[in-house]
Parts: structure tokens; C-alpha cells; sequence
């Protein structure tokens, strides 16, 4: 395939030169989560999907990864075949830890119009699938609200550290039923909130007065406000355990 040089080199663009050597297939597992939109796990190569056909060859081409399956299971986005969201999530399961399965579900959902019980519902219909156990075990933890890779990951830590799980985007309210913030979890019963806080404030000042703004009304108001930083979660996740564990404790202490 031979392109301008003045044409931008583009995921779309990838996949549809990809589907030049495999006509027959559809964009799947990394690729197809990229243009879906999600987040999660990345590959340096190209992903396409075909069905099993033992009289064909599988075209075998450095930077192009062609799976084999028994069943396509296809949508049409911007003129491109992509495997479903769902089946998209069944396929990086064989490529992911839980952690980032669960991020990639949650993606999913936020971008494509998936529910968490879609993917579950996949999952749990599949057998037979390298990875389909993962697959179930992440998709029961897959969410709906959820705004980032990140922020997935620092739910996780909390649940599967055996923690209560936190509400994802509940709006908190004052006393008078004005808006005070939307954290991204909280434990409203313990007035806990926990943002992870993406550092975006280097690229938007006036977005970071914000936030500075909203803790500090939800702290008048009663609330634990609990900062997580991306340091914070990938180089000391333990600590970021022992913290929010001790919040919940001198809550319910109170």
C-alpha cells in the first residue's frame, strides 16, 4: 500500500492497508480497541482477524498479527469491520493482565455504547477461548462513568485489595442541595472522596484552580478529600492502600 507523503499516517489508515493483505478479516484484539476508541493495552503491530480456513495461508507480514478464529463477530465503524466491543475485550484477554482488561473494559463502555453486562454476558456465553476466564473475572469488574486507564486502575487496587468498593462519579450535594463536586469515587456514607489527579493542571491552569476549589468546598462541607497521583499509584501503590484504608477507619472511628 502507497500513500502520499503528505497524507497523515493514521490508525485508520493502518488498518485499512492491513486489510489489503487479509480482505476476509476484520480489525481485532489491540488494534480494534484503538479504534474503538478504548484504552488499555498497546501493541506495536497490527491486529486482523480471519476465519479458520485450513486451505488458506495466512499472510505473513512484519508488523501485521492475522488470528484465526471460528466465528467473526463484526461491526462497521467509519467503513471499517472492527470485532465488537465485546468481542474486542474477549480477544485482549488473552494478551492482558486483569488489570489492564478491566481499564480496556471500562473504555469500552465509556466510548462505544457497551454495558458492563454486555461484556460479562460475552464472557460467560464463551468457551473454549484462550483467556475467556480472565475475560470473566475481569468483566465483573468492569464499570460504567469511568474517565480514565487510571483511574481504573486505582478502583482496582482498592477492590482487590479486599477495601469496599467506591461509587464512581457520584454527585455530592451540600446541605442545601447545591452542587459541590463530582469526585471519581467515593464513599458517601463515610464522607470519603478520592480524585486521582492526572497532573493536567501543568496544561490548564484555570482546570487545576478548579479542582483546588472543589476540595476545598467539599472539605468545608465534612468530607475527607484523598489526592492520588500518578506516582503515587505506580510507584507506591501500598502506600496509596494504607492511606485510603486508614481514611475509611478513622471515619467509621468517628
Amino acid at each position: 500500500m502507497y500513500v502520499d507523503a503528505n497524507v497523515p499516517v493514521t490508525p485508520k489508515l493502518l488498518a485499512e492497508g492491513a486489510l489489503l493483505l487479509a480482505p476476509d478479516g476484520v480489525v481485532s484484539h489491540h488494534t480494534a480497541l484503538q479504534l474503538w476508541g478504548g484504552a488499555g493495552p498497546v501493541s506495536s503491530e497490527l491486529h486482523v482477524s480471519v476465519r479458520h480456513d485450513p486451505r488458506r495461508a495466512r499472510p505473513r507480514v512484519s508488523g501485521l498479527r492475522v488470528h484465526e478464529v471460528q466465528e467473526l463477530d463484526c461491526a462497521t465503524v467509519a467503513g471499517l469491520p472492527l470485532t465488537t466491543p465485546a468481542r474486542t475485550f474477549l480477544d485482549l484477554a488473552a494478551w492482558c493482565d486483569l488489570t489492564d482488561l478491566v481499564a480496556a473494559g471500562d473504555s469500552l463502555v465509556r466510548r462505544t455504547g457497551a454495558t458492563p453486562e454486555s461484556l460479562y454476558d460475552a464472557a460467560s456465553s464463551t468457551i473454549g477461548v484462550r483467556g475467556v476466564r480472565l475475560a470473566r473475572q475481569a468483566a465483573g469488574l468492569v464499570r460504567s462513568g469511568v474517565d480514565s486507564p487510571m483511574e481504573s486502575r486505582l478502583r482496582l487496587l482498592i477492590v482487590l485489595a479486599g477495601l469496599p468498593e467506591p461509587e464512581i462519579g457520584r454527585t455530592i450535594y451540600d446541605a442545601d442541595g447545591g452542587w459541590l463536586a463530582k469526585p471519581d469515587l467515593s464513599y458517601p456514607d463515610l464522607r470519603i472522596a478520592i480524585e486521582y489527579d492526572g497532573r493536567h493542571h501543568l496544561r490548564d491552569s484555570i482546570q487545576w484552580q478548579r479542582d483546588i476549589r472543589r476540595r476545598e468546598n467539599l472539605e468545608r462541607a465534612g468530607w475527607l478529600v484523598r489526592v492520588i497521583t500518578a506516582a503515587d499509584l505506580l510507584r507506591a501503590p501500598d502506600t496509596v492502600l494504607a492511606r485510603i484504608t486508614q481514611d475509611i477507619h478513622t471515619r467509621l472511628a468517628a
